[in-house]
């Protein structure tokens, strides 16, 4: 291949992938469905074949159950959330009027042992804008989840969609592959295997911790007493899907809020409480969980938290990984592509 053909196709490349990008979010329901509907499929072939029915059937069989399933989750699990985050969003100026409080007695306290006034000062500075940040974050994590759960035309068009999918999802893929060039079949089919492999064991290992860090999460705090416990363990699970990141924002919400509820006693004893929970998940359920990790290097996994969040908030946080995953298959198929044809 010419170099101003390899230049050309590279310029296309990346045109297409800039054209996606910006219409990402106009098409945030298709791309839902797609996602919800390959999660789904291996369901649809289980009942299809386990009850010897049509797909369509199997399809409706399908909507159903989770129908069901929702509306049980909700019922059990809604209400407790949305009480504790209306009482804490309720009671939050009085939490920041102990937090100013708590930073006062604390630079009185560190005064009086004849630090600086400047590094008082800075210190003061320090603490409010990790309160600010904390406070922030948590706020619009319950934001994005309640809003996103009561977009009802959006949720309405993702199903209508996602029973599309489900239909005609396989021989949608069939009919791409079969288009494809010979050349450029065999990446196809790499690239859908390499696809199913990175997504279902990042997606089966890590709603799995999470779900286990949720229920230890909400149990523990229960425990010892903290106020907004489901809500902060349910936020712990869920949070734990964003690897580095999340875990360390989990502990320390859940510390500031103790401590603005309970005192510095109560505090101390949720942090040691997060502390041994992050351990057992680092050194004992996910080793025993996940059988091989993603083959990224922790920089790349970083970075591509920052860019999904830049791209699409901190929802985009949650899929950064597979995203990368994904990426990291492209690219090199697309370099076994460009050394076969050079």
């Amino acid at each position: 291949m010419s170099n101003t053909k390899l230049w050309a196709v590279t310029l296309f490349g990346l045109l297409v992938g800039w054209i996606a990008v910006k219409a990402a979010p106009a098409l945030t329901p298709v791309l839902a469905a797609m996602v919800i509907a390959y999660l789904l499929h291996p369901a649809v072939l289980y009942l299809q074949k386990k009850m010897k029915i049509k797909k369509q059937l199997a399809i409706a069989l399908l909507m159903v159950l989770i129908v069901a399933l929702l509306v049980l989750l909700v019922s059990l699990i809604l209400p407790p959330l949305v009480s504790q985050a209306t009482a804490f969003a309720r009671e939050f100026p009085a939490y920041s009027t102990n937090f100013e409080a708590l930073i006062e007695q604390l630079q009185q306290y560190l005064a009086g042992l004849g630090l600086p006034e400047a590094l008082l000062g800075k210190m003061d500075s320090a603490f409010t804008q990790l309160y600010d940040l904390a406070a922030a974050f948590l706020l619009s994590m319950v934001t994005a989840v309640f809003s996103n759960i009561f977009k009802l035309v959006d949720g309405l068009i993702i199903g209508v969609l996602l029973c599309y999918f489900l239909s005609s999802g396989p021989r949608m893929a069939a009919y791409v592959l079969d288009r494809l060039p010979e050349r450029f079949r065999k990446s196809g089919c790499n690239l859908l295997a390499g696809t199913d492999r990175v997504i279902w064991t990042y997606v089966k290992t890590q709603l799995l911790i999470a779900l286990i860090i949720g229920v230890v999460s909400v149990a523990a705090f229960m425990i010892i007493g903290i106020r907004y416990a489901f809500l902060l363990g349910v936020l712990g699970g869920i949070l734990n899907l964003i690897p580095y990141f999340g875990s360390m924002a989990a502990g320390v919400l859940a510390a500031l809020v103790a401590l603005l509820t309970g005192g510095v006693n109560q505090a101390v004893i949720t942090g040691i409480v997060v502390l041994v929970i992050q351990q057992l998940e680092g050194n004992l359920i996910t080793p025993r969980l996940q059988a091989k990790s993603s083959g990224m290097h922790p920089v790349v996994i970083i970075a591509a938290l920052l860019i999904c969040n830049q791209l699409w908030g901190t929802v985009g946080m949650f899929a950064a990984v597979p995203i990368a995953g994904l990426a990291k298959l492209m690219w090199d198929e697309a370099m076994l592509i460009l050394k076969e044809i050079q």
